[in-house]
Protein backbone atom coordinates (compact mmCIF):
# COMPACT_ATOMS: atom_id res chain seq x y z
CA UNK A 1 0.00 0.00 0.00
CA UNK A 2 2.93 2.35 0.59
CA UNK A 3 3.56 2.64 -3.13
CA UNK A 4 0.03 3.87 -3.87
CA UNK A 5 -1.18 7.35 -4.62
CA UNK A 6 -3.65 9.01 -2.29
CA UNK A 7 -5.88 10.06 -5.15
CA UNK A 8 -6.13 7.94 -8.26
CA UNK A 9 -7.63 10.17 -10.93
CA UNK A 10 -7.94 8.82 -14.43
CA UNK A 11 -8.95 11.28 -17.13
CA UNK A 12 -11.30 9.62 -19.57
CA UNK A 13 -11.63 10.38 -23.22
CA UNK A 14 -15.40 10.26 -22.97
CA UNK A 15 -16.88 13.29 -21.25
CA UNK A 16 -13.53 14.01 -19.53
CA UNK A 17 -14.76 12.46 -16.27
CA UNK A 18 -12.32 11.35 -13.65
CA UNK A 19 -12.50 8.07 -11.80
CA UNK A 20 -11.93 8.86 -8.13
CA UNK A 21 -10.37 6.50 -5.61
CA UNK A 22 -11.98 7.00 -2.20
CA UNK A 23 -11.21 5.69 1.26
CA UNK A 24 -13.35 4.93 4.30
CA UNK A 25 -13.52 2.67 7.33
CA UNK A 26 -15.82 -0.28 7.87
CA UNK A 27 -19.23 0.83 9.11
CA UNK A 28 -18.73 -0.94 12.45
CA UNK A 29 -15.51 0.95 13.27
CA UNK A 30 -15.72 3.72 15.87
CA UNK A 31 -13.00 6.39 15.91
CA UNK A 32 -12.15 8.36 19.05
CA UNK A 33 -9.88 11.31 18.27
CA UNK A 34 -10.31 13.01 21.64
CA UNK A 35 -7.78 10.96 23.56
CA UNK A 36 -4.89 12.43 25.52
CA UNK A 37 -1.49 12.98 23.89
CA UNK A 38 -3.05 13.10 20.43
CA UNK A 39 -3.84 9.40 20.41
CA UNK A 40 -6.56 7.90 18.22
CA UNK A 41 -8.50 4.77 19.24
CA UNK A 42 -10.29 2.66 16.64
CA UNK A 43 -12.77 0.09 17.95
CA UNK A 44 -14.38 -2.62 15.85
CA UNK A 45 -15.39 -6.27 15.67
CA UNK A 46 -11.75 -7.39 15.87
CA UNK A 47 -10.84 -5.39 18.93
CA UNK A 48 -9.26 -2.04 19.65
CA UNK A 49 -6.30 -0.31 18.01
CA UNK A 50 -4.61 2.64 19.76
CA UNK A 51 -2.42 4.94 17.69
CA UNK A 52 -0.19 7.08 19.90
CA UNK A 53 0.73 10.65 19.02
CA UNK A 54 -1.08 10.59 15.70
CA UNK A 55 -0.45 13.66 13.59
CA UNK A 56 -3.33 16.07 12.99
CA UNK A 57 -3.66 15.11 9.33
CA UNK A 58 -3.93 11.43 10.33
CA UNK A 59 -6.51 12.16 13.03
CA UNK A 60 -8.58 14.22 10.64
CA UNK A 61 -8.36 11.63 7.86
CA UNK A 62 -9.49 8.83 10.17
CA UNK A 63 -12.30 10.96 11.58
CA UNK A 64 -13.63 11.69 8.10
CA UNK A 65 -13.17 8.09 6.95
CA UNK A 66 -15.41 6.97 9.80
CA UNK A 67 -18.19 9.09 8.30
CA UNK A 68 -17.96 7.72 4.76
CA UNK A 69 -15.79 7.54 1.63
CA UNK A 70 -13.43 10.50 1.24
CA UNK A 71 -10.60 11.71 -0.94
CA UNK A 72 -7.42 11.69 1.15
CA UNK A 73 -5.87 14.23 -1.18
CA UNK A 74 -8.66 16.64 -0.29
CA UNK A 75 -8.00 16.13 3.41
CA UNK A 76 -4.34 16.88 2.92
CA UNK A 77 -5.05 19.95 0.81
CA UNK A 78 -7.47 21.36 3.37
CA UNK A 79 -5.11 20.67 6.26
CA UNK A 80 -2.24 22.29 4.37
CA UNK A 81 -4.32 25.39 3.62
CA UNK A 82 -5.38 25.62 7.24
CA UNK A 83 -1.76 25.31 8.39
CA UNK A 84 -0.70 28.11 6.03
CA UNK A 85 -3.06 30.61 7.61
CA UNK A 86 -2.68 29.34 11.17
CA UNK A 87 1.01 28.78 11.96
CA UNK A 88 2.00 26.99 15.08
CA UNK A 89 3.89 28.64 17.99
CA UNK A 90 7.46 29.60 17.08
CA UNK A 91 6.52 30.37 13.49
CA UNK A 92 6.63 26.74 12.36
CA UNK A 93 3.84 25.23 10.29
CA UNK A 94 1.47 22.93 12.11
CA UNK A 95 2.34 19.91 10.02
CA UNK A 96 5.15 18.58 7.89
CA UNK A 97 5.41 18.86 4.13
CA UNK A 98 2.68 17.28 2.03
CA UNK A 99 4.87 14.46 0.74
CA UNK A 100 5.81 13.52 4.29
CA UNK A 101 2.17 13.65 5.38
CA UNK A 102 1.21 11.47 2.42
CA UNK A 103 3.73 8.85 3.44
CA UNK A 104 2.50 8.96 7.03
CA UNK A 105 -1.16 8.50 6.06
CA UNK A 106 -0.36 5.55 3.81
CA UNK A 107 1.76 3.98 6.54
CA UNK A 108 -1.15 4.24 8.97
CA UNK A 109 -3.65 2.86 6.46
CA UNK A 110 -1.31 -0.02 5.69
CA UNK A 111 -1.48 -0.96 9.37
CA UNK A 112 -5.28 -0.68 9.26
CA UNK A 113 -5.87 -2.63 6.06
CA UNK A 114 -8.40 -4.92 7.70
CA UNK A 115 -10.53 -1.86 8.55
CA UNK A 116 -10.12 0.17 5.35
CA UNK A 117 -12.76 0.17 2.60
CA UNK A 118 -11.62 1.06 -0.92
CA UNK A 119 -14.20 2.65 -3.23
CA UNK A 120 -14.44 3.96 -6.78
CA UNK A 121 -16.63 6.80 -8.01
CA UNK A 122 -17.10 8.67 -11.24
CA UNK A 123 -16.56 12.38 -10.77
CA UNK A 124 -19.91 14.14 -10.63
CA UNK A 125 -21.88 10.95 -10.00
CA UNK A 126 -24.37 10.71 -7.14
CA UNK A 127 -23.32 7.21 -6.07
CA UNK A 128 -20.25 5.03 -5.86
CA UNK A 129 -19.31 2.46 -8.49
CA UNK A 130 -18.12 -0.17 -6.06
CA UNK A 131 -16.59 -0.66 -2.62
CA UNK A 132 -14.06 -3.29 -1.56
CA UNK A 133 -14.82 -4.19 2.08
CA UNK A 134 -12.48 -6.33 4.24
CA UNK A 135 -14.31 -9.19 5.98
CA UNK A 136 -11.50 -10.76 8.03
CA UNK A 137 -8.78 -9.53 10.34
CA UNK A 138 -6.11 -11.00 8.07
CA UNK A 139 -7.40 -9.19 4.96
CA UNK A 140 -4.60 -7.57 2.96
CA UNK A 141 -5.52 -5.64 -0.16
CA UNK A 142 -3.21 -6.27 -3.12
CA UNK A 143 -3.34 -3.23 -5.44
CA UNK A 144 -2.90 -4.04 -9.09
CA UNK A 145 -2.64 -2.07 -12.30
CA UNK A 146 -4.63 -3.83 -14.97
CA UNK A 147 -2.82 -4.62 -18.22
CA UNK A 148 -5.33 -3.80 -20.94
CA UNK A 149 -3.97 -6.54 -23.19
CA UNK A 150 -3.78 -9.28 -20.57
CA UNK A 151 -6.90 -11.48 -20.24
CA UNK A 152 -8.75 -11.44 -16.94
CA UNK A 153 -11.51 -13.69 -15.63
CA UNK A 154 -13.83 -13.92 -12.67
CA UNK A 155 -12.71 -16.49 -10.11
CA UNK A 156 -14.70 -19.71 -10.34
CA UNK A 157 -15.35 -19.35 -6.60
CA UNK A 158 -16.91 -15.88 -6.86
CA UNK A 159 -20.68 -15.48 -6.66
CA UNK A 160 -23.00 -12.52 -7.08
CA UNK A 161 -26.10 -12.08 -4.95
CA UNK A 162 -28.53 -9.34 -4.05
CA UNK A 163 -28.35 -7.59 -0.70
CA UNK A 164 -30.46 -4.62 0.28
CA UNK A 165 -30.92 -2.53 -2.85
CA UNK A 166 -27.88 -3.75 -4.75
CA UNK A 167 -25.48 -6.58 -5.43
CA UNK A 168 -22.49 -7.96 -3.54
CA UNK A 169 -19.71 -10.09 -4.97
CA UNK A 170 -18.22 -12.63 -2.56
CA UNK A 171 -15.83 -15.56 -2.68
CA UNK A 172 -14.64 -18.04 -0.05
CA UNK A 173 -11.13 -17.59 -1.43
CA UNK A 174 -11.20 -13.81 -0.92
CA UNK A 175 -11.11 -11.94 2.38
CA UNK A 176 -13.09 -9.08 0.85
CA UNK A 177 -16.67 -8.38 -0.16
CA UNK A 178 -17.23 -6.19 -3.20
CA UNK A 179 -20.36 -4.06 -2.94
CA UNK A 180 -21.73 -2.95 -6.31
CA UNK A 181 -23.51 0.35 -5.79
CA UNK A 182 -24.42 1.09 -9.40
CA UNK A 183 -25.04 -0.90 -12.56
CA UNK A 184 -21.76 0.08 -14.24
CA UNK A 185 -19.59 -2.31 -12.21
CA UNK A 186 -22.12 -5.09 -12.83
CA UNK A 187 -21.77 -4.53 -16.57
CA UNK A 188 -18.05 -5.20 -16.29
CA UNK A 189 -18.52 -8.27 -14.09
CA UNK A 190 -21.02 -9.62 -16.57
CA UNK A 191 -18.22 -9.79 -19.13
CA UNK A 192 -15.83 -11.71 -16.90
CA UNK A 193 -17.36 -15.18 -17.14
CA UNK A 194 -14.71 -15.99 -19.73
CA UNK A 195 -11.18 -14.64 -20.27
CA UNK A 196 -11.37 -11.15 -21.80
CA UNK A 197 -9.13 -8.13 -22.09
CA UNK A 198 -10.02 -4.61 -21.07
CA UNK A 199 -10.22 -3.69 -24.74
CA UNK A 200 -12.78 -6.45 -25.31
CA UNK A 201 -14.84 -5.28 -22.34
CA UNK A 202 -14.70 -1.69 -23.59
CA UNK A 203 -16.02 -2.79 -26.97
CA UNK A 204 -19.17 -4.19 -25.31
CA UNK A 205 -19.74 -1.97 -22.27
CA UNK A 206 -20.66 1.75 -22.48
CA UNK A 207 -17.90 2.91 -20.13
CA UNK A 208 -14.60 4.66 -20.78
CA UNK A 209 -11.58 2.36 -21.03
CA UNK A 210 -9.90 3.98 -18.04
CA UNK A 211 -12.94 3.45 -15.83
CA UNK A 212 -13.12 -0.20 -16.85
CA UNK A 213 -9.41 -0.55 -16.05
CA UNK A 214 -9.95 0.90 -12.56
CA UNK A 215 -12.89 -1.42 -11.88
CA UNK A 216 -10.92 -4.45 -13.04
CA UNK A 217 -7.88 -3.40 -10.99
CA UNK A 218 -9.99 -3.24 -7.81
CA UNK A 219 -11.57 -6.63 -8.56
CA UNK A 220 -8.13 -8.15 -9.10
CA UNK A 221 -6.86 -6.52 -5.92
CA UNK A 222 -9.70 -8.07 -3.94
CA UNK A 223 -9.06 -11.55 -5.39
CA UNK A 224 -12.43 -11.74 -7.15
CA UNK A 225 -10.84 -11.57 -10.59
CA UNK A 226 -7.62 -13.19 -11.79
CA UNK A 227 -5.18 -12.13 -14.46
CA UNK A 228 -3.98 -14.74 -16.91
CA UNK A 229 -0.44 -16.00 -16.46
CA UNK A 230 2.17 -14.99 -18.94
CA UNK A 231 2.68 -17.85 -21.45
CA UNK A 232 5.88 -19.81 -21.12
CA UNK A 233 8.36 -19.35 -23.97
CA UNK A 234 7.91 -22.06 -26.56
CA UNK A 235 4.65 -23.31 -25.05
CA UNK A 236 2.16 -24.49 -27.64
CA UNK A 237 -1.42 -24.51 -26.42
CA UNK A 238 -3.02 -23.92 -29.79
CA UNK A 239 -5.33 -26.90 -29.43
CA UNK A 240 -6.59 -26.04 -25.97
CA UNK A 241 -10.22 -24.97 -25.52
CA UNK A 242 -10.54 -21.21 -25.46
CA UNK A 243 -7.76 -20.55 -27.96
CA UNK A 244 -8.53 -17.49 -30.05
CA UNK A 245 -8.40 -17.09 -33.80
CA UNK A 246 -6.05 -14.21 -34.54
CA UNK A 247 -6.67 -14.21 -38.28
CA UNK A 248 -3.56 -16.17 -39.20
CA UNK A 249 -2.77 -19.85 -39.65
CA UNK A 250 -1.97 -20.00 -35.96
CA UNK A 251 -4.23 -19.45 -32.98
CA UNK A 252 -3.42 -17.49 -29.87
CA UNK A 253 -2.68 -19.67 -26.87
CA UNK A 254 -5.61 -20.12 -24.52
CA UNK A 255 -5.20 -18.00 -21.36
CA UNK A 256 -3.93 -19.93 -18.37
CA UNK A 257 -4.95 -19.15 -14.79
CA UNK A 258 -3.12 -20.35 -11.68
CA UNK A 259 -6.44 -20.97 -9.92
CA UNK A 260 -7.27 -23.73 -12.40
CA UNK A 261 -4.16 -25.73 -11.52
CA UNK A 262 -3.83 -25.10 -7.79
CA UNK A 263 -3.98 -28.59 -6.17
CA UNK A 264 -5.50 -27.16 -2.98
CA UNK A 265 -8.35 -25.51 -4.91
CA UNK A 266 -8.92 -28.42 -7.30
CA UNK A 267 -10.19 -30.45 -4.34
CA UNK A 268 -13.05 -28.01 -3.74
CA UNK A 269 -16.18 -27.10 -5.63
CA UNK A 270 -17.30 -23.50 -5.32
CA UNK A 271 -20.40 -24.50 -3.34
CA UNK A 272 -18.54 -26.77 -0.91
CA UNK A 273 -15.82 -24.20 -0.18
CA UNK A 274 -18.38 -21.45 0.35
CA UNK A 275 -20.34 -23.67 2.75
CA UNK A 276 -17.18 -24.54 4.67
CA UNK A 277 -15.92 -20.97 4.93
CA UNK A 278 -19.27 -19.53 6.00
CA UNK A 279 -20.07 -22.21 8.58
CA UNK A 280 -16.75 -21.66 10.39
CA UNK A 281 -15.03 -18.58 11.75
CA UNK A 282 -12.06 -16.68 10.33
CA UNK A 283 -12.95 -15.85 6.72
CA UNK A 284 -16.14 -13.79 6.95
CA UNK A 285 -17.71 -11.03 9.02
CA UNK A 286 -21.26 -12.36 9.24
CA UNK A 287 -23.06 -12.90 12.54
CA UNK A 288 -22.17 -16.26 14.04
CA UNK A 289 -23.31 -18.42 16.92
CA UNK A 290 -26.27 -18.05 19.29
CA UNK A 291 -27.50 -14.64 18.10
CA UNK A 292 -31.21 -15.55 18.00
CA UNK A 293 -31.66 -13.99 14.53
CA UNK A 294 -35.35 -14.92 14.22
CA UNK A 295 -36.46 -14.40 17.81
CA UNK A 296 -38.15 -11.08 16.98
CA UNK A 297 -39.82 -12.38 13.84
CA UNK A 298 -40.95 -15.96 14.44
CA UNK A 299 -41.71 -18.17 17.45
CA UNK A 300 -39.38 -21.10 18.15
CA UNK A 301 -40.30 -24.53 16.85
CA UNK A 302 -41.63 -26.92 19.51
CA UNK A 303 -39.16 -29.31 21.13
CA UNK A 304 -41.21 -32.27 19.87
CA UNK A 305 -42.93 -32.29 16.50
CA UNK A 306 -46.72 -32.60 16.70
CA UNK A 307 -47.90 -36.01 15.60
CA UNK A 308 -49.19 -36.26 12.03
CA UNK A 309 -52.57 -37.76 11.31
CA UNK A 310 -52.74 -41.49 10.76
CA UNK A 311 -53.07 -44.87 12.48
CA UNK A 312 -50.69 -45.34 15.40
CA UNK A 313 -48.82 -48.51 16.19
CA UNK A 314 -47.29 -48.83 19.66
CA UNK A 315 -43.80 -50.32 19.80
CA UNK A 316 -42.27 -52.63 22.37
CA UNK A 317 -40.13 -51.03 25.06
CA UNK A 318 -37.15 -53.18 26.02
CA UNK A 319 -35.87 -53.62 29.55
CA UNK A 320 -32.64 -51.64 29.71
CA UNK A 321 -31.38 -53.89 32.50
CA UNK A 322 -31.77 -56.92 30.25
CA UNK A 323 -30.23 -55.04 27.33
CA UNK A 324 -27.24 -54.04 29.43
CA UNK A 325 -26.70 -57.63 30.56
CA UNK A 326 -26.95 -59.04 27.04
CA UNK A 327 -25.04 -56.38 25.06
CA UNK A 328 -21.42 -56.88 24.05
CA UNK A 329 -18.87 -54.40 25.49
CA UNK A 330 -18.68 -51.02 23.74
CA UNK A 331 -15.23 -51.79 22.34
CA UNK A 332 -16.54 -55.00 20.81
CA UNK A 333 -19.44 -53.16 19.17
CA UNK A 334 -17.10 -50.47 17.83
CA UNK A 335 -14.63 -52.99 16.43
CA UNK A 336 -17.34 -55.20 14.89
CA UNK A 337 -19.25 -52.32 13.28
CA UNK A 338 -19.78 -53.00 9.60
CA UNK A 339 -21.84 -51.68 6.72
CA UNK A 340 -23.74 -54.86 5.85
CA UNK A 341 -25.14 -54.86 2.32
CA UNK A 342 -26.75 -58.32 2.12
CA UNK A 343 -29.51 -59.96 4.13
CA UNK A 344 -30.39 -63.43 5.31
CA UNK A 345 -33.64 -65.40 5.17
CA UNK A 346 -34.75 -64.32 8.65
CA UNK A 347 -37.20 -61.45 8.84
CA UNK A 348 -36.93 -58.31 10.89
CA UNK A 349 -39.60 -58.18 13.63
CA UNK A 350 -41.60 -55.40 15.26
CA UNK A 351 -40.04 -56.31 18.60
CA UNK A 352 -36.49 -55.88 17.25
CA UNK A 353 -37.39 -52.68 15.42
CA UNK A 354 -39.05 -51.27 18.55
CA UNK A 355 -35.95 -52.04 20.63
CA UNK A 356 -33.69 -50.49 17.98
CA UNK A 357 -35.66 -47.24 17.84
CA UNK A 358 -36.11 -47.05 21.61
CA UNK A 359 -32.41 -47.43 22.32
CA UNK A 360 -31.29 -45.07 19.56
CA UNK A 361 -33.86 -42.31 19.08
CA UNK A 362 -36.50 -42.04 21.80
CA UNK A 363 -37.20 -38.95 23.91
CA UNK A 364 -35.98 -39.64 27.44
CA UNK A 365 -37.27 -36.37 28.89
CA UNK A 366 -39.24 -33.28 27.81
CA UNK A 367 -38.65 -29.87 29.39
CA UNK A 368 -40.98 -26.98 28.65
CA UNK A 369 -39.76 -23.34 28.79
CA UNK A 370 -40.23 -21.53 32.07
CA UNK A 371 -40.77 -17.79 32.52
CA UNK A 372 -41.13 -15.00 29.97
CA UNK A 373 -37.60 -14.93 28.56
CA UNK A 374 -38.07 -14.69 24.79
CA UNK A 375 -34.87 -16.66 24.21
CA UNK A 376 -36.11 -19.64 26.17
CA UNK A 377 -37.38 -22.66 24.30
CA UNK A 378 -38.39 -26.17 25.21
CA UNK A 379 -35.92 -29.00 24.85
CA UNK A 380 -35.67 -32.76 25.13
CA UNK A 381 -33.18 -35.35 26.26
CA UNK A 382 -32.39 -38.22 23.90
CA UNK A 383 -29.77 -40.99 23.60
CA UNK A 384 -27.60 -39.07 21.11
CA UNK A 385 -25.91 -35.64 21.37
CA UNK A 386 -27.36 -32.48 19.84
CA UNK A 387 -25.85 -28.98 19.92
CA UNK A 388 -27.86 -26.55 22.03
CA UNK A 389 -30.24 -29.43 22.89
CA UNK A 390 -31.98 -28.65 19.61
CA UNK A 391 -32.83 -32.25 18.67
CA UNK A 392 -34.20 -31.07 15.34
CA UNK A 393 -33.87 -34.41 13.55
CA UNK A 394 -36.95 -36.46 12.66
CA UNK A 395 -37.17 -40.06 11.45
CA UNK A 396 -39.44 -41.69 8.90
CA UNK A 397 -39.45 -45.45 8.26
CA UNK A 398 -40.20 -46.99 4.91
CA UNK A 399 -41.09 -50.58 5.79
CA UNK A 400 -40.86 -53.31 3.15
CA UNK A 401 -40.71 -56.47 5.26
CA UNK A 402 -41.05 -56.41 9.05
CA UNK A 403 -43.17 -58.91 10.97
CA UNK A 404 -45.89 -57.04 12.84
CA UNK A 405 -45.47 -53.72 10.99
CA UNK A 406 -47.62 -52.85 7.97
CA UNK A 407 -45.70 -52.08 4.81
CA UNK A 408 -45.53 -48.42 3.86
CA UNK A 409 -44.16 -45.18 5.23
CA UNK A 410 -44.33 -44.40 8.93
CA UNK A 411 -43.32 -41.47 11.15
CA UNK A 412 -41.46 -42.45 14.32
CA UNK A 413 -42.88 -40.53 17.30
CA UNK A 414 -39.92 -40.45 19.74
CA UNK A 415 -41.89 -39.20 22.76
CA UNK A 416 -44.73 -41.71 22.46
CA UNK A 417 -42.44 -44.43 21.05
CA UNK A 418 -44.88 -45.39 18.36
CA UNK A 419 -45.19 -45.36 14.58
CA UNK A 420 -47.73 -43.23 12.74
CA UNK A 421 -48.61 -44.61 9.34
CA UNK A 422 -48.59 -42.04 6.52
CA UNK A 423 -50.92 -43.58 3.99
CA UNK A 424 -52.17 -42.18 0.72
CA UNK A 425 -51.72 -42.97 -2.93
CA UNK A 426 -48.70 -40.73 -3.38
CA UNK A 427 -46.77 -41.89 -0.32
CA UNK A 428 -47.55 -45.52 -1.17
CA UNK A 429 -45.99 -45.13 -4.60
CA UNK A 430 -43.03 -43.29 -3.11
CA UNK A 431 -42.23 -46.19 -0.76
CA UNK A 432 -41.03 -48.38 -3.62
CA UNK A 433 -38.96 -45.51 -4.96
CA UNK A 434 -37.29 -44.94 -1.58
CA UNK A 435 -36.43 -48.62 -1.24
CA UNK A 436 -34.99 -48.75 -4.75
CA UNK A 437 -33.01 -45.57 -4.15
CA UNK A 438 -31.53 -46.98 -0.93
CA UNK A 439 -30.52 -50.19 -2.69
CA UNK A 440 -28.73 -48.28 -5.44
CA UNK A 441 -27.19 -45.64 -3.17
CA UNK A 442 -25.67 -48.11 -0.73
CA UNK A 443 -24.89 -50.82 -3.26
CA UNK A 444 -27.14 -53.31 -1.48
CA UNK A 445 -27.51 -56.78 -2.94
CA UNK A 446 -31.19 -56.93 -1.96
CA UNK A 447 -33.74 -54.25 -1.01
CA UNK A 448 -33.57 -53.51 2.73
CA UNK A 449 -36.34 -54.45 5.12
CA UNK A 450 -36.54 -50.89 6.45
CA UNK A 451 -35.17 -47.55 5.27
CA UNK A 452 -34.88 -44.75 7.82
CA UNK A 453 -35.14 -41.29 6.24
CA UNK A 454 -33.67 -38.57 8.47
CA UNK A 455 -35.09 -35.06 8.14
CA UNK A 456 -34.28 -31.80 9.91
CA UNK A 457 -36.69 -29.26 11.35
CA UNK A 458 -34.10 -26.64 10.50
CA UNK A 459 -36.01 -23.83 12.21
CA UNK A 460 -35.06 -25.37 15.57
CA UNK A 461 -31.51 -24.28 14.73
CA UNK A 462 -31.96 -21.19 12.55
CA UNK A 463 -34.19 -19.51 15.16
CA UNK A 464 -31.25 -19.50 17.57
CA UNK A 465 -28.05 -19.69 15.52
CA UNK A 466 -26.42 -17.62 12.78
CA UNK A 467 -23.97 -19.28 10.39
CA UNK A 468 -24.31 -22.70 11.98
CA UNK A 469 -27.70 -24.30 11.26
CA UNK A 470 -27.06 -26.53 8.27
CA UNK A 471 -23.51 -27.47 9.24
CA UNK A 472 -24.74 -28.29 12.74
CA UNK A 473 -27.59 -30.46 11.52
CA UNK A 474 -25.16 -32.48 9.39
CA UNK A 475 -22.96 -33.01 12.44
CA UNK A 476 -26.02 -34.25 14.29
CA UNK A 477 -26.74 -36.68 11.47
CA UNK A 478 -23.24 -38.08 11.88
CA UNK A 479 -23.78 -38.59 15.61
CA UNK A 480 -27.12 -40.31 14.99
CA UNK A 481 -25.74 -42.58 12.28
CA UNK A 482 -22.95 -43.76 14.59
CA UNK A 483 -25.56 -44.44 17.26
CA UNK A 484 -27.63 -46.47 14.79
CA UNK A 485 -24.56 -48.42 13.70
CA UNK A 486 -23.44 -49.32 17.22
CA UNK A 487 -26.90 -50.32 18.43
CA UNK A 488 -27.52 -52.29 15.23
CA UNK A 489 -24.19 -54.07 15.75
CA UNK A 490 -25.00 -54.83 19.38
CA UNK A 491 -28.37 -56.28 18.34
CA UNK A 492 -26.94 -58.34 15.48
CA UNK A 493 -28.78 -56.40 12.74
CA UNK A 494 -27.60 -55.59 9.23
CA UNK A 495 -26.95 -51.84 9.25
CA UNK A 496 -25.79 -49.55 6.45
CA UNK A 497 -25.75 -45.75 6.19
CA UNK A 498 -26.93 -44.12 2.97
CA UNK A 499 -24.48 -41.68 1.43
CA UNK A 500 -27.03 -39.54 -0.42
CA UNK A 501 -30.70 -39.17 -1.19
CA UNK A 502 -33.28 -37.45 -3.35
CA UNK A 503 -34.69 -34.50 -1.40
CA UNK A 504 -37.72 -34.19 -3.65
CA UNK A 505 -38.54 -37.89 -3.32
CA UNK A 506 -38.15 -37.73 0.46
CA UNK A 507 -40.44 -34.69 0.70
CA UNK A 508 -43.07 -36.41 -1.45
CA UNK A 509 -42.84 -39.63 0.55
CA UNK A 510 -43.00 -38.03 4.01
CA UNK A 511 -45.44 -35.26 3.11
CA UNK A 512 -43.03 -32.56 4.28
CA UNK A 513 -41.82 -29.31 2.74
CA UNK A 514 -38.16 -29.63 1.74
CA UNK A 515 -37.54 -26.04 2.83
CA UNK A 516 -38.87 -26.45 6.37
CA UNK A 517 -37.98 -30.10 6.96
CA UNK A 518 -35.40 -31.27 4.39
CA UNK A 519 -34.06 -34.80 4.26
CA UNK A 520 -30.46 -34.86 5.47
CA UNK A 521 -29.57 -38.54 5.85
CA UNK A 522 -30.66 -42.14 5.57
CA UNK A 523 -30.07 -45.60 7.00
CA UNK A 524 -30.90 -49.12 5.81
CA UNK A 525 -31.78 -51.94 8.19
CA UNK A 526 -32.43 -55.66 7.90
CA UNK A 527 -31.62 -59.10 9.25
CA UNK A 528 -28.08 -60.19 8.30
CA UNK A 529 -27.01 -63.34 6.55
CA UNK A 530 -24.29 -65.44 8.14
CA UNK A 531 -21.92 -64.50 5.35
CA UNK A 532 -22.49 -60.74 5.68
CA UNK A 533 -18.95 -59.48 6.28
CA UNK A 534 -18.56 -56.66 3.78
CA UNK A 535 -17.50 -53.62 5.81
CA UNK A 536 -16.76 -49.94 5.29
Amino acid sequence: MTAERLLSTTMTAQHERRCLSLWSLREDVLVDTGCANGSVVLSGRWGEIRMHQARPVVREALRRMSLGPISLANVMAEMAAESAVRPSPGGRTADRPAADASTEILRVLHRLQHLVVRSLMLEGADQLLLSVVPIAQSARYQPDTADRHRPVRLSRFAFLRSEGEGFVLESPVSLYRVVLHGPEASWVIGMLGRPVTIDEIAAAVPLPDAVIAEIVAHLVGSGMVHSAEQPSPGADDRTRPGARDNGTDNRDRAPSFAEDRDPALLSWSAVDLLFHSRSTLGRHDADFGATYPLADRLPPAPAVKPLPDGPRLSLARPSLNEVTAADPPLTTAVEQRQSIRSYGPERLTATALGEFLYRALRVRGLYEPQGENRHQEGYTDRPYPSGGRAYELEFYLTVRDCVGIPSGIHYYAPLEHCLVQLGDGETDSAAADLLAEAQITAGLIDPPAVVVTITSRIHRLSWKYSGLPYALTLKHVGAVVQNLYLIGTAMGLASCALGSGDVELAARATGTDWLTEPSVGGFALGAPSRASTQSS
